[in-house]
């Protein structure tokens, strides 16, 4: 099987400096995948290579059966990728289903099923859409991000940190809530501080430190590997 995304050897970083050496990872359709790691391990920036935010000096990336290796944020979004950051990830001053109207900018004619499948997946939404983004929860405003980059009807979505600073229940919703996405047909790429839950929640994960490739498996092997657990899941 052809994978949907691959990341083949990609090193770069910032400027001059390269934060990924010969980085390699791949995402099949409808399947959830988690990168994680020590802080400055390189995860965040892994995923941001798929996104067009960083000089990639090696390596290609692959989506969809294009090459999209130094293609610009918004080609890539065009193309079916979108991404959500871990912080300031939605217009506070606009109301939810503004937010989720701004999601749909590229989008022409009619967005109604658009909403429709994105109220769906977050009702908690619909039943406040008129309510300011800026007023909700941690875990709500996390699911306005997530929901207005669904409004695309993306093939891959990319989530830097979606559960940080969030409460065990919210922690767990918004993991449920991307199983429901993925059983949409949308493909997940996460990178996740909480190690232990994302790789339980997964269907494969990547462990990376200081920008390499340490680890890959299924999210239960990597759970189960004594090395993973002690240098990288705290035992």
């Amino acid at each position: 099987m052809t994978a949907l995304l691959s990341m083949e050897g990609i090193t770069g970083g910032y400027g001059d400096a390269d934060i990924l050496q010969d980085v390699t990872l791949s995402v099949e359709k409808d399947e959830i995948v988690v990168i994680v790691g020590p802080n400055g391990a390189g995860k965040s920036t892994a995923m941001k290579s798929v996104f067009g935010l960083l000089t990639i000096r090696g390596g290609k990336l692959l989506f969809d059966g294009d090459d999209i290796t130094g293609w610009a944020p918004n080609r890539i979004v065009q193309r079916g990728i979108c991404y959500v950051p871990q912080v300031d990830n939605i217009f506070r001053e606009m109301s939810i289903h503004e937010n989720l109207e701004m999601g749909g900018f590229l989008k022409k004619g009619d967005l109604s099923a658009a909403y429709d499948r994105v109220y769906t997946l977050f009702p908690d939404l619909k039943e406040r859409r008129k309510t300011l983004a800026g007023s909700l929860s941690g875990g709500q405003r996390q699911m306005v991000a997530m929901g207005r980059a669904l409004m695309l009807d993306p093939k891959l979505l990319l989530l830097d940190e979606p559960t940080a600073g969030l409460s065990p229940k919210y922690m767990e919703q918004i993991f449920q809530i991307c199983r429901d996405v993925r059983d949409t047909g949308v493909a997940i790429l996460l990178v996740e501080q909480h190690a232990k839950q994302a790789l339980a929640f997964a269907d494969r994960g990547y462990v990376l430190a200081a920008g390499r490739n340490r680890h890959e498996g299924t999210g239960a092997d990597l759970l189960a590997d004594r090395e993973v657990a002690e240098m990288f899941l705290g035992g």
